[in-house]
């Protein structure tokens, strides 16, 4: 093979090589920009339908839970993860089922926990810890696990209105209405 041949096949090479290089950056870019696209997406199906689709919801919490693994910098992750942890609530506390019950009481308390370990500037802390507690009061029926949200939410945000709200409802926490009404009548 002579010097011209040789030549010319190194620059069909580095031209075919350049032309197949993807810019990564721009690859994780677009990877990102379609993810987040889909859970607007899927937020948007959510909230038009009216009623709980499952199926759409149960998608939207698992997108979540992977874009809040794959992006957790992005600065819509938390209130991603937010909506996840609010919609498994929903599942959990409708569903039919003892064990999906379980899976997404656990889903939306890691949700809940994992917002306040990553993100603790999130405007909705204060909401995290609120749902803990309602997920423990009224799903899970832990009345004690339950006061101790509902003690801490109080600790940390005293003069909120629900704060204040939820002080009057403890001594009420996990009593039937009819031993509620018993004591009131006292």
């Amino acid at each position: 093979m002579n010097l011209k041949k040789i030549a010319r096949l190194a620059i069909f090479v580095l031209v075919l090589l350049s032309s197949c290089y993807k810019n990564p950056s721009t690859t994780l870019l677009q990877q990102k920009g379609k993810a987040q696209t889909e859970m607007l997406q899927l937020l948007q199906a959510i909230d038009a339908i009216g009623e709980l689709d499952l199926a759409i919801v149960k998608d939207y919490i698992a997108k979540a839970e992977e874009f809040g693994t794959h992006y957790p910098e992005e600065p819509m992750a938390p209130d991603f993860l937010y909506k996840a942890g609010l919609l498994a609530m929903t599942v959990a506390k409708t569903s039919q089922s003892s064990d999906e019950t379980a899976v997404y009481t656990l889903k939306a308390l890691t949700l809940f926990d994992d917002i306040q370990r990553i993100y603790p500037d999130f405007n909705g802390i204060k909401n995290c810890i609120i749902n803990k507690g309602m997920i423990y009061d009224d799903i899970l029926h832990d009345y004690e696990n339950a006061e101790i949200f509902y003690r801490e939410f109080i600790a940390r945000y005293p003069t909120d209105t629900l704060a204040i709200n939820i002080e009057s409802y403890l001594p009420y926490l996990g009593k039937t209405p009819e031993e509620i009404i018993s004591e009131l009548g006292q």
